[in-house]
């Protein structure tokens, strides 16, 4: 069990390295959040998966980055769902499969209530070029993605 000493310094590499991340200095969040995300916190997992995925501060490793996402989205993190989809959809760290694309992006947009996953899934349904065009539930997860925003700016 961490002192409080300890607490406390983890809590404010985090903050700090949150901030350098939002920042755009990735140099400095990767110093501090890589340590973190080894004691396995999600958002510095999450975070550090950005950064390795889009080459943020270092050499792009998109493998790893995806690898960080699923480690993230075992401690429910939200937006570590999203990007599961997201590489799933692109094939940018793992082999593109679009039905994992869908699974993920239905569990961040049904279990988080996140609306850029559930717009990706009208998207799909809408453009009907990696799954069977269905414009009833691109037209259904477009309200949810509305939806969700709304719930978010309340």
């Amino acid at each position: 069990m961490p002192n409080s000493n300890q607490s406390d310094a983890y809590s404010a590499d985090l903050a700090s390295g949150l901030a350098a991340f939002d920042a755009k200095n990735f140099a400095f969040a990767y110093q501090l959040l890589a340590p973190l995300a080894a004691q396995g916190n999600a958002e510095a997992l999450w975070r550090l998966g950005m950064m390795q995925m889009n080459g943020l501060g270092m050499v792009k490793n998109q493998p790893l980055g995806f690898e960080n996402f699923m480690l993230a989205a075992q401690q429910q993190h939200g937006f570590a769902h999203h990007m599961i989809g997201v590489a799933y959809m692109s094939g940018e760290g793992v082999e593109k499969d679009i039905n994992q694309a869908i699974k993920w992006f239905e569990k961040a947009a049904n279990k988080f209530a996140l609306p850029g996953a559930a717009y990706a899934l009208g998207m799909l349904y809408e453009d009907g070029k990696e799954v069977e065009k269905d414009l009833e539930k691109a037209k259904s997860w477009y309200a949810q993605a509305e939806q969700n925003s709304e719930q978010i700016s309340e």
